[in-house]
């Protein structure tokens, strides 16, 4: 079962179902209004109309699309406030490089290098954080995972998904479940 709130937590009304409990999973929208939900993929569904239907490759290809679609969302939002925050420069040739990685496909491995070490996975260190999907590196890929100044968005499970969304400050998500 679902519920949207529209009323953005309005005077602290936190819905209950009809039997009275409470929800097991909560997602706040950028529009302000809440859902609801008993399962993650409940909260899912209101992300990607139509996902409870699929089957589960179905379901893993969705929350990957949704996953690319976010991560790059999220990325061009931190470029543009880092860009505000005099940060990056554009017309910058460095500022510019950096931007030119910031906005790499989210949809592809990516390998980090430094002069001193080619081939080695290398950290991402500058501002501001570069955001990547967890399927694209180690355990899932051969490629090792990017560390450093790094939020990671992990498309591999809905509970994973969530988390992983919060973790990274795009949506704000609690869950009670353990």
């Amino acid at each position: 079962m679902r519920f949207r709130n529209h009323h953005a937590g309005c005077c602290g009304f936190n819905p209950t179902r009809p039997d009275g409990s409470e929800w097991t999973h909560v997602l706040t929208l950028h529009d302000g209004s809440t859902v609801h939900a008993d399962t993650p993929e409940e909260i899912i569904e209101e992300l990607v109309p139509g996902f409870t239907s699929l089957d589960e490759q179905g379901r893993l290809r969705a929350r990957v699309r949704l996953s690319e679609r976010v991560a790059a969302a999220s990325q061009e939002v931190r470029i543009n406030a880092a860009i505000a925050q005099g940060i990056l420069d554009p017309a910058d040739p460095d500022s510019a490089a950096l931007i030119d990685v910031l906005r790499a496909d989210k949809g592809q491995s990516m390998l980090l290098e430094t002069e001193d070490d080619p081939g080695v996975q290398a950290a991402w260190q500058p501002e501001p954080t570069l955001v990547l999907l967890a399927t694209r590196y180690a355990p899932h890929t051969d490629y090792p995972p990017v560390t450093g100044n790094v939020s990671y968005i992990d498309p591999s499970t809905d509970a994973a998904l969530l988390a992983s969304l919060n973790r990274a400050q795009i949506f704000d998500y609690w869950t009670s479940a353990t």
